[in-house]
């Protein structure tokens, strides 16, 4: 009946449809001018009126396929493709057409079957005030507010209507602006520009002008809707994109439209390495992007990184008070097999986070096929395992593109949930990069081609203005392209900056340790007196308090917050600050990667923990990144992370808890890492690292934490009772009460007792084992002096040559292996400085690991004996005199 019903309503409204469309606007849905297509469309409408008197659910999911069919409708892709709007927009009382998303639509199924012959469809013709369409997603995405249903005053007049309001609807999303032509238009131009910009690289590479070159060609016209519709939901305020090194396109229309007119101009600057490259000075290789002022955060080569940023930078938002921003990372395919993905899927999904993570699909990962690279087979069901939205589009199909991007982006800011976004079909026309086979591939459909098609099918470009392929000989793209005039506009511009950049000055190798390091905090250590009754424990939990309430401090890691970590290190800190102790998930990549990422806002402190050094190592690639972006980025950005660590045998750890990570870490450029072996140094160096701008390394060691070590902490109690409850607390895991301007400063070293003998210089736990060898010693006669470095990299070498200096002997001494390891490094550094010194270096026998064994430990690792036994083979050493060494300690100077 229904059927029928729809059938005769459908069949008068086509002869009405008929008969005004010979004096002006058609009478029909979008595409309904078909008789075969009205009777189905309104069928189906009338049957989801009635089903949705029964069950709520059904008219959404019976519109989802209407809204389906009509996202396919070829009316859609048409010259004549018009959006249905309010024919005059002074006029409220007079509305044309059905507004709404898909999921506003059970309202409207569920409205007066009465009155059903009355519901009017306008689309196909011009009325007066209806503006072009833009975009296929218009209809979706661009409601009036509130919903109305129109209908014909009368019965048969279109242009006598009325509105009736519907019955509770809720408040549609606000108005989206449709695409405008000359948006359009812009897209298009930053496509060819893009193109044309990346195969006159293609150019400088065969000419052996620029060394190395990688590209996004077959990327334009998904970038660049990518770009307009996430304009229509943030600006560089509330967004931060962590690009491809394909992104070129993407970022290059994002950059225009937020203000930026010279991106191609930085990319050949950077491309051509040049002093005047404004994101590194040289250091990066292209499309290595940093771009703050539009948003666009650090790029690195190992691309999955990307996306650990992208979900930590999200996370920032919170602690930021932004509650409508988005983070974007961005990755090829083929970068869906390494573990980042799974690591940031794990963040977005435990902690539901505002990122997108887009997937830029082209089939293939340098030379390897999905069927050999990528277990992930299904994107849609990985996404779904996670509880994430999957939205899936045509990488092809500016209009799919545009619209997918943009209800995703819609989504993740107004419910800060995560989406997983998979552009397919993308194509790859250049190979990998300039080591790969540069020839262009004429083999595939180039969307930018049929994106200037479809511009001159909507009468926006004419055919002359647009890139056509033609016959021709040669490798390269343009031997068979017509470029048209608008690409013939932006080549011009292209060859411009190319000469302009050539003729620019090269960097000045002087430069080169410039910005290794942001300005290290001027701070004054205060005097000390007495010894304190804190444990090194409770000093870390104090430093942590303070940083959290007064520097904006935000602490996450694996049992840090409810159990107050295996170490008691951070307990009771989550009752004090529990929105900032996060637990996270077992995966020390995302623990690393996200702070690092949240790190990128201004003014938050990161603090996160691993909770065994040994674990560090699944995150080594995280914490060369950490050392070297502000160097690459010539100073541009640094990580505010300060990341601690349990490390060094003890107590029958064996080999997966037990490690030393001095020599593993030091020789990592740009990080700073300290080894406090006091309760006041690890309080104090923690909030001088809570000032700093950069990435800070705490080893902690894991003998020192339930001991009270070295000299009391200003702001600990004097009177006996009150030392007294102290030790209590701080032994029940309370947050002892310290002064909060204590600050230890960095690369400044200490002697822990005072010789002449020989020097010993040591760091952490071993700063106890030499002072137990040193009083060994003394009670022999022998006067050894104790240096505690504190800061491992930089190293104070200054305090070290003054020591040797008087001393004329040296022994280095840490728990990791001497072997290739930091302590090498000290002692290489002192015997260069002092030839012919008597030296040793000391540490851990070098084996595989620490026994589970308690005696076999004790024979692997550093004791007093040892250390004793090195200061008698230095000392016979010099037993003759010191004429017979290069090098004469100063005592024995006679002038």
């Amino acid at each position: 009946c229904l059927f029928l019903q729809a059938l005769r309503i459908s069949s008068r409204r086509l002869a009405r449809g008929l008969l005004a469309s010979s004096r002006g606007p058609a009478l029909a849905f979008p595409g309904m001018m078909s008789p075969a297509a009205l009777p189905f469309f309104l069928a189906v409408f009338l049957s989801c009126a009635v089903a949705g008197r029964a069950h709520p659910s059904m008219p959404t999911q019976a519109n989802a396929i209407i809204h389906s069919r009509l996202m396919g409708s070829p009316w859609l892709d048409s010259p004549d493709h018009r959006r249905l709007t309010r024919a005059d927009p002074s006029r409220p009382e007079k509305i044309e057409g059905l507004h709404g998303p898909p999921h506003k639509m059970p309202a409207i199924n569920n409205l007066c079957l009465r009155t059903c012959e009355q519901i009017l469809f306008l689309g196909t013709g011009s009325p007066p005030g209806l503006p072009l369409a833009s975009t296929r997603s218009a209809l979706t995405y661009d409601p009036p507010s509130p919903l109305f249903c129109s209908t014909v005053a009368g019965g048969d007049h279109p242009d006598e209507i009325e509105e009736s309001p519907m019955p509770d609807v809720e408040a549609a999303p606000a108005p989206m602006r449709p695409l405008q032509d000359e948006e359009l238009i812009q897209a298009y131009r930053v496509g060819v520009r893009s193109r044309a910009l990346e195969e006159y690289i293609v150019r400088l590479v065969n000419k052996g002008e620029v060394k190395f070159a990688i590209w996004g060609p077959g990327e334009e016209v998904h970038g660049a809707a990518t770009a307009l519709a996430l304009s229509r939901v943030v600006t560089p305020s509330n967004f931060g994109l962590i690009p491809h090194y394909r992104s070129g396109a993407l970022c290059s229309m994002w950059s225009e439209l937020n203000g930026m007119k010279d991106f191609s101009l930085t990319v050949l600057r950077q491309q051509f390495s040049k002093d005047t490259d404004p994101i590194s000075r040289g250091r990066q290789m292209v499309y290595h992007l940093y771009l703050p002022e539009v948003g666009i955060l650090p790029v690195q080569s190992p691309v999955g990184m990307q996306l650990g940023k992208a979900a930590g930078y999200a996370m920032g938002y919170r602690f930021k008070g932004i509650t409508d921003g988005i983070a974007m990372g961005v990755i090829g395919d083929g970068t869906s097999a390494e573990g980042d993905l799974h690591d940031a899927m794990n963040a977005a999904s435990v902690w539901q986070l505002p990122v997108i993570i887009l997937i830029t699909d082209n089939g293939i990962a340098i030379s390897t096929t999905p069927d050999e690279g990528r277990g992930i087979k299904d994107f849609k069901s990985y996404a779904e395992g996670f509880g994430v939205r999957h939205v899936e589009c045509d990488g092809r199909d500016f209009f799919d593109v545009y619209e997918k991007t943009l209800d995703a982006a819609r989504y993740v800011s107004g419910e800060q949930k995560p989406v997983l976004l998979h552009a397919r079909h993308l194509p790859r026309f250049n190979g990998h990069s300039s080591a790969a086979d540069v020839t262009f591939d004429l083999s595939q459909d180039d969307p930018l081609i049929a994106f200037g098609e479809e511009l001159v099918r909507r009468g926006i470009l004419g055919d002359d203005d647009i890139l056509r392929r033609k016959e021709g000989t040669g490798r390269d793209f343009f031997s068979h392209h017509r470029p048209g005039r608008v690409m013939d506009e932006e080549i011009e511009n292209v060859r411009q900056w190319i000469e302009k950049v050539r003729g620019e000055p090269e960097p000045d190798p002087a430069t080169i340790e410039e910005n290794i390091y942001p300005p290290f905090p001027a701070v004054s250590e205060p005097e000390t007196s007495g010894e304190t009754n804190v444990t090194y424990a409770g000093a870390i939990r104090a430093a942590i308090d303070n940083i959290c309430a007064k520097k904006n401090g935000v602490l996450w890691g694996e049992d840090v917050g409810r159990l107050g970590g295996v170490m008691t290190a951070t307990a009771g800190l989550k009752d004090r600050h529990p929105d900032r102790i996060i637990d996270t998930p077992l995966n020390e990549p995302l623990i690393v990667g996200t702070a690092c990422g949240a790190s990128m806002h201004d003014d938050l402190v990161l603090l996160p923990e691993v909770q065994f050094g040994d674990y560090t190592l699944n995150a080594f690639h995280w914490f060369v990144h950490m050392g070297n972006v502000y160097w690459a980025t010539n100073g541009g950005i640094t990580y505010n992370v300060i990341l601690r660590t349990p490390v060094d045998p003890f107590g029958g750890g064996a080999m997966y808890h037990s490690m030393s990570l001095d020599g593993y870490l030091s020789p990592i450029p740009g990080l700073v890492i300290l080894m406090p072996s006091t309760s006041f140094d690890a309080y104090g160096l923690l909030l001088t690292a809570a000032d700093y701008d950069g990435p800070v390394i705490v080893l902690e060691p894991k003998w020192t934490y339930r001991l009270a070590l070295g000299p009391a902490i200003p702001g600990e109690p004097t009177d006996p009772e009150e030392i007294n409850l102290l030790k209590k607390a701080v032994m029940r895991g309370d947050v002892p009460t310290l002064d909060p301007n204590v600050r230890v400063p960095f690369s400044k070293a200490v002697t822990r007792r005072s010789g002449e003998d020989v020097t010993i210089v040591a760091w952490g736990r071993a700063v106890w084992t030499a002072m137990e060898a040193a009083a060994s010693l003394d009670d022999e006669g022998v006067s050894a002096e104790v240096i505690d470095l504190r800061t491992l990299v930089p190293p104070d070498l200054d305090a070290v040559y003054e020591s040797v200096a008087r001393t004329g002997r040296l022994l280095v001494a840490s728990e990791d292996r001497p072997f290739a390891g930091f302590v090498r490094t000290i002692q290489g550094y002192a015997v260069e400085r002092f030839p012919g010194l008597p030296s040793r270096a000391l540490g851990q026998k070098n084996v595989p690991g620490i026994a589970q064994s308690h005696r076999l430990e004790s024979a692997t690792i550093l004791n007093a004996n040892q250390i004793v036994e090195a200061a008698h083979e230095v000392m016979e050493e010099t037993a003759g005199g010191p004429s017979g060494f290069c090098w004469i300690p100063s005592r024995f100077h006679r002038f």
